[in-house]
C-alpha cells in the first residue's frame, strides 16, 4: 500500500474507540470487500496491548462501493444504538466501524489510483479499560513523554515494533537523548540527518542485525517522535 502511515492512522481510530468492553463470544463474520485482493502487513500483531487481526486489501470497487457494501452487510441499528459509525476525520481515509459481540471491526479505505480503492480491515476483542497495559514499556524516552500508539508484530525471523509519542521537548533535545542512549549502549549511528530547516531529525541505530529508526518532528508544543525497530 502506498498511502502515508495507514497503520498509524487506523490504530489511532481504533484506540480512540476502546472506551468500553463487552463479554466476548465467537468472532463475528467480517468479509473482505468484493473484487479485492487480500494481504497481511504482519503476523501476531498487537496494538496498544490488544491482539488484532489486520488485513490489507486492494479492490476494483470504488471507495463508496466498499463503504456501501459494509452499510448493507451490517444492520443499520437504531439512533440509540447504531449498527455502525462512519468518519472522514483522517482524510483521505474513509472509516466505518462496528462493535458486535465484544469485537471491534474497522474498515479504513481510500482511493487507489485507477484501480479502485485500497485499505485495511482490522478486528479485535474489546479490551477491559481497567486493565490496559502501559504503552511504550521497555523503550527509552524522555520523562513526560506521552505514548499514543505502541504496535508490535512478529514475522518469521524478526520482531517489529512501532511507537508514536509526543513530548514537550525540542527536536534537538530528543535527538541528543537518543544519540546518548544508543551510543552508551555501543550501538552504531547509521544516520543522523536534519531536514526542513531543523524541524525534522532522522536517526538510525544498529547493533548487529537489530536496528532502530527514529524520526522526530517539531510540533506546536514540543515534538512528535515515531520509532520503528526490528529485532532478530
Amino acid at each position: 500500500m502506498k498511502k502515508n502511515k495507514p497503520l498509524l492512522n487506523l490504530f489511532y481510530v481504533v484506540g480512540s474507540l476502546f472506551l468500553c468492553t463487552n463479554i466476548a463470544v465467537a468472532a463475528p463474520k467480517f468479509p473482505a470487500p468484493p473484487d479485492s485482493m487480500i494481504g497481511r502487513p504482519g503476523d501476531n500483531m498487537v496494538v496498544n496491548g490488544v491482539s488484532m487481526d489486520i488485513r490489507q486489501f486492494i479492490s476494483r470497487r470504488s471507495v463508496e462501493d466498499v463503504l456501501q457494501f459494509y452499510r448493507e452487510f451490517w444492520p443499520a441499528g437504531t439512533e440509540e444504538k447504531p449498527g455502525y459509525t462512519e468518519t472522514d476525520a483522517l482524510e483521505p481515509w474513509k472509516i466505518i466501524t462496528r462493535v458486535e459481540n465484544g469485537y471491534l471491526m474497522t474498515v479504513q479505505v481510500t482511493e487507489e489510483g485507477d484501480r479502485g480503492s485500497s485499505g485495511l480491515l482490522a478486528i479485535s476483542k474489546m479490551p477491559d479499560p481497567e486493565n490496559l497495559p502501559k504503552l511504550g514499556k521497555g523503550f527509552p524516552k524522555l520523562s513526560g513523554s506521552n505514548v499514543v500508539n505502541d504496535i508490535s508484530s512478529r514475522d518469521i525471523g524478526k520482531n517489529g515494533r512501532t511507537l508514536q509519542m509526543m513530548n514537550k521537548y525540542s527536536v534537538e533535545r530528543n535527538a541528543i537523548f537518543y544519540l546518548n542512549h544508543y551510543q552508551n549502549q555501543d550501538w552504531g549511528v547509521d544516520m543522523d540527518q536534519t531536514i526542513s530547516g531543523g524541524n525534522t531529525r532522522s536517526l538510525r541505530f544498529s547493533n548487529g542485525a537489530d536496528n532502530v529508526s527514529i524520526v522526530i518532528n517539531k510540533a506546536n508544543n514540543g515534538s512528535v517522535v515515531v520509532v520503528q525497530s526490528e529485532n532478530h
